[in-house]
């Protein structure tokens, strides 16, 4: 089947009942969720075999469809002109390698779409980097801050976006003092002056031109804490709303997964 552009595409086929059994607190809550990869098609005790059989294997989920999706982008490695894409995207090019900088790291790929580096490569991270190697414009960030909610496309997917990475980011920033230090010494990133009334503002680079700004309110008054991630307003010149999506909660889920296994 050809994937869904959006979580829309999936929720039209479900009964629209809200009866929350797959987990989730409403029918478009489990779209978005299938859509990312968060949960299966199976997972809806509802949906008849015609829909299952739709949507099973082929959305952006992180298992077999993201290995899937990220496969398929793997192939189209063979024919890329790493040349162009080096000029285009400000990477480097040795001999058949075309690297880039992720979060500081060193990442490549080769013309066979075997990746060069030391980070773990999932979907969460292959997708996005393929796809910007593919098809972003290298346009340079200008510093004008957006929600993923203001990004073309992203608005469908935004509550979701918002559970799963700015939520699950405000659970972490607020059970781990030192999260912002971290963040500077394990993944490049650059505290800044306090942006959108924030009291602590770090940018880090997911690509060279697509910077990523957390800001995170303490809790004053009584109201509660806060957190908020913006992308430059030229990001989806770049890369495309999905992958901005599964940098954001990919990213998000690298940082639980480490605070789980270092407290």
């Amino acid at each position: 089947m050809s994937r869904p552009k959006n979580a829309m595409e999936i929720f039209k086929h479900l009964e629209k009942s809200n009866c929350r059994e797959c987990g989730e607190k409403s029918c478009l809550a489990f779209a978005g969720a299938v859509f990312t990869g968060a949960k299966s098609i199976d997972a809806c005790p509802r949906a008849d075999e015609a829909t299952r059989a739709l949507f099973r294997g082929g959305a952006g989920e992180t298992g077999d469809n993201g290995d899937i999706y990220l496969a398929a982008l793997q192939e189209k490695m063979g024919t890329c002109d790493f040349d162009e894409a080096s000029r285009r995207i400000g990477a480097t090019l040795s001999g058949e390698v075309l690297t880039l900088k992720v979060l500081g790291k060193d990442v490549g790929v080769d013309h066979q779409g075997r990746f060069h580096t030391d980070l773990h490569v999932n979907p969460y991270l292959g997708v996005p980097f393929l796809n910007h190697v593919l098809d972003g414009k290298g346009v340079p960030a200008k510093g004008q801050w957006v929600s993923y909610r203001d990004i073309p496309g992203g608005r469908e997917q935004y509550n979701l976006f918002h559970r799963r990475c700015e939520e699950n980011l405000l659970r972490l920033a607020d059970g781990h003092t030192g999260l912002f230090d971290d963040l500077v010494h394990l993944f490049d990133a650059k505290e800044v002056p306090p942006q959108f009334q924030s009291d602590i503002s770090v940018v880090l680079h997911f690509f060279p031109t697509v910077p990523f700004m957390i800001c995170y309110c303490n809790d004053q008054d009584g109201l509660g804490s806060a957190v908020n991630v913006y992308y430059d307003s030229t990001a989806i010149e770049n890369v495309d709303a999905e992958s901005l999506f599964y940098l954001g909660v990919g990213f998000t889920y690298m940082l639980e997964r480490l605070a789980l296994r270092h407290g």
